[in-house]
């Protein structure tokens, strides 16, 4: 985020700094996530389901399918593709493992737990804990927004990937 936005979050009355750096991390996530819905729009989207046509160097037309193959990127930055808290509780974004079991991982009960908390995008979730913050001007790590999102490691910001996720799944 520019300089500028950290000028005007200080100029917010009655925000703490944890509030402040709650706002911040919140202000980047849902930067990020904007990013990636104005890249995945209409037209990449019905070209990632149905293809383009395009003419190849070798004169022959062939029906191409656009994909973003990798996406390389370390812990900060997963924790932000994944809208999860950084260090959080559940530092998982596919499961409920708390960091308190990681000495687990790979047994028998480690599956059985991880079968029985499996971790559900709760969209509805999010979308109210947002109506918390944009509606009612509530902190991101305001007791409203906390208690609507849960323990764990959930943050109120909307996966930009959940569209081509219904694509694929609906194609």
């Amino acid at each position: 985020l520019p300089d500028n936005v950290k000028d005007v979050f200080n100029s917010l009355p009655r925000i703490s700094k944890s509030g402040m750096a709650a706002l911040h991390a919140h202000c980047r996530r849902d930067l990020f996530h904007a990013c990636w819905r104005h890249l995945l729009d209409a037209e990449f989207l019905h070209a990632y389901s149905h293809g383009i046509v395009l003419r190849c160097p070798d004169g022959i037309f062939r029906r191409v399918f656009p994909r973003i193959f990798t996406y390389s990127a370390d812990y900060p930055e997963k924790v932000l593709i994944a809208t999860i808290k950084d260090m959080g509780f559940c530092p998982c974004p596919r499961c409920l493992v708390p960091k308190a079991s990681f000495d687990l991982l790979g047994l028998f009960k480690d599956m059985q737990d991880r079968v029985a908390t499996l971790r559900t995008y709760c969209l509805e979730k999010v979308i109210k804990a947002r109506g918390f913050i944009y509606s009612l001007g509530n902190t991101v790590n305001g007791s409203k927004v906390q208690a609507t999102i849960g323990d764990g490691s959930w943050v109120p910001t909307v996966v930009s990937a959940l569209k081509i996720i219904c694509v694929t799944i609906s194609t």
